[in-house]
Order: structure tokens, then sequence, then C-alpha cells
């Protein structure tokens, strides 16, 4: 592993804690009644975990960071979008 790259199981970290968002925010949205419904919620998620598990199949043992940072950027932006639209 080189300065500039991470393993790659850090990408199965963030498909895992994607599934758990979806997890949590589904069983959420059926006990609260409000803010997103299901299908907006699995919507919402599903085009950027399915390009997160096509960078897991396609990568190399290590990523470069520059990777990561897009990534967290994402999530960062993806955050906003749900908070924004829970309010």
């Amino acid at each position: 592993m080189t300065a500039s790259s991470l393993p790659v199981i850090w990408v199965d970290a963030i498909l895992l804690f994607t599934f758990c968002e979806w997890l949590f925010l589904s069983y959420r949205s059926t006990q609260r009644k409000n803010g997103l419904r299901f299908a907006d919620i699995s919507a919402g998620l599903l085009p950027g975990w399915l390009l997160m598990l096509a960078l897991r199949f396609a990568s190399p043992p290590e990523l470069p960071i520059e990777v990561f940072v897009c990534l967290a950027l994402a999530g960062l932006a993806h955050a906003l979008d749900f908070y924004r639209r829970y309010k």
C-alpha cells in the first residue's frame, strides 16, 4: 500500500454503511409515518449504492485516496439532500 492509496475494504465498509442506512431510514419511515416514503428512500440510495458496487467490482486491491475523497463528498451531498427533504 502506498502513501496515496487505501485498501479496497474501505469501499466494502461504505457499501455496508449505505445498506444499514437504507434499513434504518426504511424502518424509521414505517414507524413515524412522516418524512420520505420507502420508495423515495430506495430511489435515493440505490443509484449511489450501485455505483459504489461497480467501483468495488472493478477495483484493484488498492484505490487512490482521491476515490475516497470523492466518495466522502458524495456522501455529504447525499446527507444534505436527505436532510433537506426531511425538513
